[in-house]
Protein backbone atom coordinates (compact mmCIF):
# COMPACT_ATOMS: atom_id res chain seq x y z
CA UNK A 1 0.00 0.00 0.00
CA UNK A 2 1.59 3.41 -0.91
CA UNK A 3 2.03 5.72 1.98
CA UNK A 4 1.09 9.24 1.38
CA UNK A 5 3.63 12.03 0.05
CA UNK A 6 5.28 14.74 2.00
CA UNK A 7 3.50 17.66 1.73
CA UNK A 8 5.14 19.56 -1.73
CA UNK A 9 8.08 22.28 -0.97
CA UNK A 10 6.61 25.58 -1.76
CA UNK A 11 7.42 27.07 -4.97
CA UNK A 12 11.14 27.39 -5.61
CA UNK A 13 11.86 24.57 -3.18
CA UNK A 14 11.58 21.30 -4.59
CA UNK A 15 12.26 18.31 -2.66
CA UNK A 16 14.88 17.32 -4.72
CA UNK A 17 16.72 20.97 -4.40
CA UNK A 18 15.71 20.82 -0.42
CA UNK A 19 17.68 17.64 -0.04
CA UNK A 20 20.36 18.35 -2.12
CA UNK A 21 20.88 22.54 -0.49
CA UNK A 22 20.72 20.62 3.51
CA UNK A 23 23.21 18.76 2.03
CA UNK A 24 25.55 21.46 0.89
CA UNK A 25 24.56 23.42 3.99
CA UNK A 26 25.66 20.26 6.28
CA UNK A 27 29.19 20.25 3.65
CA UNK A 28 29.64 24.01 4.18
CA UNK A 29 29.47 23.71 7.62
CA UNK A 30 32.19 21.42 7.82
CA UNK A 31 34.02 22.63 5.74
CA UNK A 32 34.29 25.87 7.10
CA UNK A 33 34.92 25.27 10.43
CA UNK A 34 37.41 23.06 9.21
CA UNK A 35 38.70 26.01 7.25
CA UNK A 36 38.67 28.06 10.72
CA UNK A 37 40.79 25.43 12.06
CA UNK A 38 43.24 25.25 9.73
CA UNK A 39 43.82 28.67 9.17
CA UNK A 40 44.35 29.29 13.02
CA UNK A 41 46.80 26.62 12.45
CA UNK A 42 48.78 28.13 9.24
CA UNK A 43 48.90 31.48 10.92
CA UNK A 44 50.07 30.13 14.00
CA UNK A 45 53.11 28.58 12.07
CA UNK A 46 53.99 31.60 10.10
CA UNK A 47 56.63 33.94 11.51
CA UNK A 48 54.31 37.09 11.41
CA UNK A 49 51.07 35.34 12.63
CA UNK A 50 52.87 33.17 15.42
CA UNK A 51 53.19 35.82 18.20
CA UNK A 52 49.79 37.26 17.61
CA UNK A 53 48.09 33.69 17.51
CA UNK A 54 50.26 33.27 21.09
CA UNK A 55 49.44 36.66 22.50
CA UNK A 56 45.75 35.83 21.74
CA UNK A 57 45.71 32.46 23.54
CA UNK A 58 47.40 33.92 26.30
CA UNK A 59 44.99 36.47 26.90
CA UNK A 60 41.87 34.58 26.12
CA UNK A 61 39.44 33.21 28.46
CA UNK A 62 37.27 29.89 27.89
CA UNK A 63 34.89 30.49 30.27
CA UNK A 64 34.42 33.84 28.34
CA UNK A 65 34.31 32.30 24.97
CA UNK A 66 31.92 29.94 26.17
CA UNK A 67 29.55 31.72 27.84
CA UNK A 68 29.78 34.60 24.37
CA UNK A 69 28.81 31.53 22.27
CA UNK A 70 26.04 30.52 24.36
CA UNK A 71 24.49 33.58 24.56
CA UNK A 72 24.96 34.47 20.81
CA UNK A 73 23.15 31.37 19.69
CA UNK A 74 20.44 32.49 22.35
CA UNK A 75 19.07 34.55 19.57
CA UNK A 76 17.85 31.84 17.37
CA UNK A 77 15.29 31.30 20.67
CA UNK A 78 14.24 35.02 20.32
CA UNK A 79 13.57 34.51 16.38
CA UNK A 80 11.61 31.81 17.26
CA UNK A 81 9.43 33.54 19.71
CA UNK A 82 9.48 36.66 17.21
CA UNK A 83 8.26 34.06 14.55
CA UNK A 84 5.65 32.51 16.60
CA UNK A 85 4.08 35.98 17.84
CA UNK A 86 3.25 36.62 14.10
CA UNK A 87 2.05 33.34 13.26
CA UNK A 88 -1.88 32.50 12.12
CA UNK A 89 -4.44 32.64 15.32
CA UNK A 90 -4.53 28.97 16.92
CA UNK A 91 -1.17 28.02 15.87
CA UNK A 92 1.71 28.14 18.62
CA UNK A 93 4.28 25.69 17.64
CA UNK A 94 6.84 24.75 21.10
CA UNK A 95 9.98 27.62 20.79
CA UNK A 96 12.38 24.38 21.01
CA UNK A 97 11.35 22.92 17.54
CA UNK A 98 10.70 26.70 15.95
CA UNK A 99 14.68 27.42 16.79
CA UNK A 100 15.70 24.22 15.22
CA UNK A 101 13.91 24.94 11.94
CA UNK A 102 15.46 28.47 11.85
CA UNK A 103 18.79 26.69 12.13
CA UNK A 104 17.98 24.59 9.42
CA UNK A 105 16.84 27.98 7.75
CA UNK A 106 20.21 29.47 8.36
CA UNK A 107 22.04 25.95 6.38
CA UNK A 108 19.80 26.35 3.46
CA UNK A 109 20.65 30.47 2.83
CA UNK A 110 23.93 29.06 3.34
CA UNK A 111 23.70 26.71 0.54
CA UNK A 112 21.60 28.27 -1.81
CA UNK A 113 21.93 32.51 -2.10
CA UNK A 114 18.55 34.00 -1.93
CA UNK A 115 15.45 33.64 0.62
CA UNK A 116 15.44 29.97 0.59
CA UNK A 117 15.93 29.65 4.18
CA UNK A 118 12.38 31.33 4.90
CA UNK A 119 11.26 28.83 1.99
CA UNK A 120 12.80 25.65 3.67
CA UNK A 121 11.76 27.02 6.94
CA UNK A 122 8.03 27.29 6.64
CA UNK A 123 8.09 24.35 4.91
CA UNK A 124 9.01 22.66 8.18
CA UNK A 125 6.74 24.17 9.71
CA UNK A 126 3.81 23.21 7.88
CA UNK A 127 4.85 19.41 7.85
CA UNK A 128 5.93 19.18 11.33
CA UNK A 129 3.58 21.83 13.41
CA UNK A 130 0.70 21.99 10.68
CA UNK A 131 0.82 25.54 10.50
CA UNK A 132 -0.89 26.64 7.06
CA UNK A 133 2.02 27.14 4.62
CA UNK A 134 0.97 30.55 3.26
CA UNK A 135 0.76 32.02 6.79
CA UNK A 136 4.39 29.94 7.79
CA UNK A 137 6.24 31.85 5.39
CA UNK A 138 4.48 35.18 5.59
CA UNK A 139 4.99 35.80 9.12
CA UNK A 140 8.39 33.88 8.82
CA UNK A 141 9.51 36.88 5.50
CA UNK A 142 7.81 39.55 7.95
CA UNK A 143 9.59 38.55 11.31
CA UNK A 144 12.97 38.34 9.02
CA UNK A 145 11.94 41.95 7.41
CA UNK A 146 11.12 43.30 11.25
CA UNK A 147 14.35 42.04 12.66
CA UNK A 148 16.58 43.87 9.86
CA UNK A 149 14.37 47.08 10.30
CA UNK A 150 15.02 47.15 14.01
CA UNK A 151 18.82 46.34 13.23
CA UNK A 152 18.89 49.51 10.89
CA UNK A 153 17.26 51.83 12.95
CA UNK A 154 19.09 50.87 15.65
CA UNK A 155 22.42 51.49 14.07
CA UNK A 156 21.67 55.15 12.93
CA UNK A 157 20.42 56.29 16.39
CA UNK A 158 23.69 54.70 17.95
CA UNK A 159 25.76 56.51 15.36
CA UNK A 160 23.29 59.87 16.08
CA UNK A 161 23.68 59.25 20.26
CA UNK A 162 27.06 58.36 20.91
CA UNK A 163 30.43 59.41 20.10
CA UNK A 164 32.23 56.74 17.87
CA UNK A 165 36.18 56.15 17.53
CA UNK A 166 36.35 56.57 14.28
CA UNK A 167 39.55 57.36 12.82
CA UNK A 168 39.82 60.70 11.46
CA UNK A 169 38.68 60.96 7.13
CA UNK A 170 36.15 58.38 7.80
CA UNK A 171 33.38 59.72 9.97
CA UNK A 172 31.28 61.10 6.55
CA UNK A 173 31.53 58.05 4.86
CA UNK A 174 30.45 55.99 8.24
CA UNK A 175 27.97 58.43 8.90
CA UNK A 176 26.45 58.24 5.11
CA UNK A 177 26.20 54.50 5.76
CA UNK A 178 24.29 54.83 8.69
CA UNK A 179 22.20 57.84 7.68
CA UNK A 180 21.24 54.86 4.38
CA UNK A 181 20.83 52.08 6.57
CA UNK A 182 18.68 53.83 9.24
CA UNK A 183 16.29 55.04 6.29
CA UNK A 184 15.84 51.55 4.77
CA UNK A 185 14.79 50.43 8.35
CA UNK A 186 12.64 53.27 8.28
CA UNK A 187 10.82 52.57 5.17
CA UNK A 188 10.49 49.20 5.79
CA UNK A 189 8.66 49.86 8.69
CA UNK A 190 6.13 51.98 6.63
CA UNK A 191 5.66 49.62 4.07
CA UNK A 192 4.86 46.93 6.90
CA UNK A 193 2.38 49.53 8.18
CA UNK A 194 0.87 50.35 4.80
CA UNK A 195 1.65 47.72 2.91
CA UNK A 196 -0.88 47.74 -0.20
CA UNK A 197 -0.74 51.60 -0.45
CA UNK A 198 3.31 50.89 -1.15
CA UNK A 199 2.38 47.95 -3.58
CA UNK A 200 0.20 50.20 -5.65
CA UNK A 201 2.70 53.17 -5.26
CA UNK A 202 5.84 51.26 -6.65
CA UNK A 203 4.06 49.58 -9.21
CA UNK A 204 2.67 52.57 -10.67
CA UNK A 205 6.17 54.63 -10.79
CA UNK A 206 8.08 51.18 -11.90
CA UNK A 207 5.43 49.83 -13.75
CA UNK A 208 6.46 52.90 -16.06
CA UNK A 209 10.27 51.52 -16.48
CA UNK A 210 8.92 47.84 -17.22
CA UNK A 211 10.59 46.50 -21.02
CA UNK A 212 13.22 44.91 -22.33
CA UNK A 213 16.33 46.88 -21.70
CA UNK A 214 18.19 45.98 -18.38
CA UNK A 215 16.96 49.36 -16.35
CA UNK A 216 13.26 47.69 -17.40
CA UNK A 217 13.69 44.18 -16.39
CA UNK A 218 15.74 45.67 -12.82
CA UNK A 219 12.49 47.90 -12.31
CA UNK A 220 10.29 44.01 -12.93
CA UNK A 221 12.60 42.63 -10.84
CA UNK A 222 12.13 45.33 -7.95
CA UNK A 223 8.26 45.27 -8.44
CA UNK A 224 8.39 41.51 -8.02
CA UNK A 225 10.16 41.22 -4.42
CA UNK A 226 8.26 44.82 -3.44
CA UNK A 227 5.34 42.50 -4.12
CA UNK A 228 6.08 39.39 -2.91
CA UNK A 229 7.10 41.32 0.38
CA UNK A 230 3.60 43.41 0.80
CA UNK A 231 1.93 40.24 0.31
CA UNK A 232 3.37 38.78 3.35
CA UNK A 233 2.98 42.33 5.29
CA UNK A 234 -0.83 42.50 4.43
CA UNK A 235 -1.48 38.41 5.32
CA UNK A 236 0.04 39.11 9.09
CA UNK A 237 -1.43 42.91 9.67
CA UNK A 238 -4.51 41.65 10.68
CA UNK A 239 -2.41 39.96 13.97
CA UNK A 240 -2.85 43.81 15.17
CA UNK A 241 -0.54 46.24 16.46
CA UNK A 242 0.26 44.42 19.38
CA UNK A 243 1.73 41.33 18.44
CA UNK A 244 3.99 43.37 16.05
CA UNK A 245 4.92 45.59 18.72
CA UNK A 246 6.10 42.05 20.87
CA UNK A 247 7.50 40.86 17.67
CA UNK A 248 9.93 44.33 17.17
CA UNK A 249 10.24 43.77 21.34
CA UNK A 250 11.37 39.92 20.59
CA UNK A 251 13.58 41.26 17.50
CA UNK A 252 15.68 43.95 19.55
CA UNK A 253 15.69 41.56 22.26
CA UNK A 254 17.72 39.07 20.04
CA UNK A 255 20.06 41.72 18.78
CA UNK A 256 20.90 42.73 22.33
CA UNK A 257 21.83 39.43 22.79
CA UNK A 258 23.91 38.88 20.24
CA UNK A 259 25.55 42.35 20.97
CA UNK A 260 25.83 41.39 24.53
CA UNK A 261 27.69 38.44 23.72
CA UNK A 262 29.86 40.24 21.25
CA UNK A 263 31.03 42.24 24.34
CA UNK A 264 31.96 39.59 26.52
CA UNK A 265 33.92 37.77 23.53
CA UNK A 266 35.76 41.03 23.80
CA UNK A 267 36.56 40.79 27.16
CA UNK A 268 37.78 37.22 27.29
CA UNK A 269 40.25 38.32 24.77
CA UNK A 270 41.31 40.51 27.37
CA UNK A 271 40.64 44.07 24.90
CA UNK A 272 39.48 47.12 25.63
CA UNK A 273 36.35 48.43 22.96
CA UNK A 274 33.75 50.85 22.31
CA UNK A 275 30.68 49.47 23.38
CA UNK A 276 28.53 51.72 21.31
CA UNK A 277 31.26 51.21 18.23
CA UNK A 278 30.54 47.28 19.01
CA UNK A 279 26.63 47.74 18.68
CA UNK A 280 26.73 49.84 15.88
CA UNK A 281 29.55 47.43 14.18
CA UNK A 282 26.65 44.74 14.69
CA UNK A 283 23.57 46.43 14.10
CA UNK A 284 24.87 47.94 10.78
CA UNK A 285 26.43 44.63 9.22
CA UNK A 286 23.16 42.92 10.55
CA UNK A 287 20.85 45.10 8.59
CA UNK A 288 23.34 45.68 5.60
CA UNK A 289 23.43 41.82 4.99
CA UNK A 290 20.24 42.29 3.11
CA UNK A 291 22.15 43.16 0.32
CA UNK A 292 24.97 40.11 0.59
CA UNK A 293 22.79 37.79 0.80
CA UNK A 294 21.72 37.14 -2.20
CA UNK A 295 25.18 36.84 -3.75
CA UNK A 296 27.20 33.90 -3.83
CA UNK A 297 30.44 34.09 -0.93
CA UNK A 298 28.21 36.78 0.38
CA UNK A 299 29.44 35.61 3.45
CA UNK A 300 32.89 36.71 2.98
CA UNK A 301 31.82 40.13 2.27
CA UNK A 302 30.14 40.18 5.53
CA UNK A 303 32.60 39.22 7.34
CA UNK A 304 34.93 41.54 5.51
CA UNK A 305 32.72 44.46 6.63
CA UNK A 306 32.52 43.24 10.07
CA UNK A 307 36.19 43.33 10.49
CA UNK A 308 36.22 46.61 9.02
CA UNK A 309 33.73 48.19 11.25
CA UNK A 310 35.17 46.65 14.23
CA UNK A 311 38.11 48.16 13.12
CA UNK A 312 36.62 51.62 12.55
CA UNK A 313 34.47 51.99 15.28
CA UNK A 314 35.55 50.65 18.38
CA UNK A 315 38.90 50.95 18.69
CA UNK A 316 39.70 47.36 18.25
CA UNK A 317 42.98 45.94 17.20
CA UNK A 318 42.66 44.57 13.86
CA UNK A 319 43.88 40.75 14.62
CA UNK A 320 41.16 41.45 17.75
CA UNK A 321 39.13 41.74 15.55
CA UNK A 322 39.39 39.36 12.81
CA UNK A 323 39.58 36.88 16.55
CA UNK A 324 36.06 38.22 17.12
CA UNK A 325 34.43 37.65 13.21
CA UNK A 326 35.86 34.01 13.46
CA UNK A 327 34.37 33.26 16.81
CA UNK A 328 30.76 34.59 15.09
CA UNK A 329 31.52 32.92 11.59
CA UNK A 330 32.10 29.61 14.19
CA UNK A 331 29.23 29.93 16.03
CA UNK A 332 27.05 30.27 13.04
CA UNK A 333 28.82 27.24 11.20
CA UNK A 334 28.02 25.68 14.46
CA UNK A 335 24.42 26.43 14.79
CA UNK A 336 24.05 25.16 10.81
CA UNK A 337 25.81 21.95 11.90
CA UNK A 338 22.92 21.51 14.70
CA UNK A 339 20.15 22.71 11.88
CA UNK A 340 20.76 19.82 9.68
CA UNK A 341 20.79 17.20 12.76
CA UNK A 342 17.55 19.14 13.87
CA UNK A 343 15.37 18.48 10.28
CA UNK A 344 16.41 15.41 10.63
CA UNK A 345 14.69 14.55 13.74
CA UNK A 346 11.93 17.14 13.79
CA UNK A 347 10.50 16.38 10.03
CA UNK A 348 11.65 12.81 9.60
CA UNK A 349 10.61 11.76 5.85
CA UNK A 350 10.18 15.06 5.06
CA UNK A 351 13.37 15.22 2.67
CA UNK A 352 12.44 11.41 1.10
CA UNK A 353 10.31 10.89 -2.03
CA UNK A 354 7.03 8.78 -1.63
CA UNK A 355 7.62 5.01 -0.48
CA UNK A 356 5.79 2.18 -1.29
CA UNK A 357 5.12 -0.79 1.32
Amino acid sequence: MSEPAPPSPPPGLSTEDARAALRRGIATAVIGLVALALAVAVLAQSPIGADAVADLVARSSLPHLAAAWAIMSSAFVFMAFRWRVLMPAGHRPPIPGLTAILSAGLLLNYAVPGPVGELGAAWFAHRRYGVPLPGALASGVTARALGLATSAVMAALIWVGFDLPVPPGYESIVGVAAAVIGSAGLALGAVAARPKFWQRLVERVLGRLSGPSRLGRLAERLTHGVGALTLSFADVIHRGGWAWLKATAWAAAGHTAVIGSILIAVEGLGADASMAGMAFTYATTTAGAVALFALPGSQLGWDALFVALLVGTTGLPLGDAVAIAALVRAQQLSMMGLGGVAVAWLVPGALRGPSTA
